[in-house]
């Protein structure tokens, strides 16, 4: 059967606000923005809206932790695929929101810029603001800190990423690669709090801005950065996942949403044909933790289905089909087209 005959004849999920039962309270936020997302992408592509962005393959096919796994080792598992981080940083391993969207701006950074040097100035701030949504505040759990946490716990985690199966022309290896060889940034960078020099704290709005910037005096004699490891970088350029920004941040309210809006749109650029299914016990060791009761699978499960129904409601040409004993994946249109000028 032709590709095209399969996708006609296949019966995709079809996501939409009211596949997901929220009858017993309030939408959150989050979902309401996912919708919103969906008409803005309808009317214009990723890279005319100046949202195209990546990720590294490495951290789509198996995902870091959705909660802190108290451990300085995490595991997970894809096929014949390994993936270990190990906390190089005292704090632990990098979990949540914000070291998957701090990824997704790295890897961004270094195809656009083709340097494993990441400035955190300027960029910085347009990350804290446009695609973290920082509010003001800072303290011990304050926004800020939260996330200069995490910068430390992803930048000095170890991968040992390995294959015991066959490599092919889509495969890549890892061995013990550092994602940065250094970081070198001042907290002041990620301050959300009021500067308490002089210095003009407003955009053009009028409201504040969702950083501090640095003193002129000082300004530009020192910049805070990120230097990525040569085998990271390496794996930042060639071929990343192409994502669109604008999907991949209305997906924050949900880590699990945006680890199978990657991993999805990843999948559709060289699906050509109806897969078989997926296990759901497969698909749990690639994406699954914290779930370790005796419905384990099943809790997995409900979960999966939550999030996959999410994520086509931005991704909606993603022909997928549920069954008894896990997903099947049709021919379907990655989210974002190769962009062949990068490669």
């Amino acid at each position: 059967m032709a590709k095209n005959d399969v996708a006609k004849n296949a019966k995709p999920i079809v996501a939409a606000p009211t596949d997901i039962d929220y009858r017993q309270g309030k939408v959150p936020p989050w979902v309401r923005e996912v919708i919103e997302t969906h008409f803005a992408i309808e009317a214009e592509d990723a890279k005319k809206a100046g949202s195209l962005g990546f990720m590294a393959r490495a951290l789509v096919i198996a995902t870091m932790p959705y909660k802190d796994p108290k451990a300085d080792v995490f595991k997970r598992e894809n096929g014949d695929f390994r993936l270990r981080i190990v906390a190089g940083y005292e704090g632990g391993i990098p979990f949540g929101i914000y070291p998957r969207l701090l990824m997704s701006w790295v890897t961004t950074e270094a195809v656009r810029t083709q340097s494993p040097v990441i400035e955190l100035g300027d960029s910085l701030s347009w990350f804290l603001r446009d695609v973290l949504d920082l509010q003001r505040g800072g303290g011990k759990r304050g926004s800020s800190t939260r996330v200069a946490e995490q910068m430390k716990r992803l930048f000095g985690s170890l991968i040992t990423a390995q294959y015991t199966g066959g490599l092919r022309d889509r495969s890549f290896s890892l061995r013990n690669v550092t994602i940065a060889d250094s970081i070198d940034f001042s907290e002041d960078d990620l301050k959300l709090d009021s500067d308490p020099e002089p210095i003009d704290d407003t955009n053009s709005s009028g409201s504040a801005k969702l950083w501090t910037p640095q003193p002129r005096d000082v300004a530009g004699t020192w910049r805070s950065k990120v230097r990525l490891s040569g085998a990271f970088f390496d794996e930042c350029v060639s071929k990343p996942v192409p994502i669109d920004l604008r999907a991949y941040k209305a997906l924050r309210g949900s880590p699990l949403a945006m680890d199978v809006y990657t991993w999805l749109t990843y999948r559709m650029s060289y699906t050509e044909r109806r897969t078989r299914p997926i296990p759901w016990e497969a698909l749990m060791g690639q994406f699954g933790s914290n779930y370790d009761t005796a419905r384990a699978v099943l809790d997995f499960k409900r979960a999966f289905i939550k999030a996959l129904k999410t994520v086509q409601i931005v991704y909606p040409r993603a022909t997928v089909k549920i069954e008894d004993n896990g997903i099947v994946l049709l021919p379907s249109p990655p989210h974002v087209a190769r962009q062949p000028a990068l490669f």
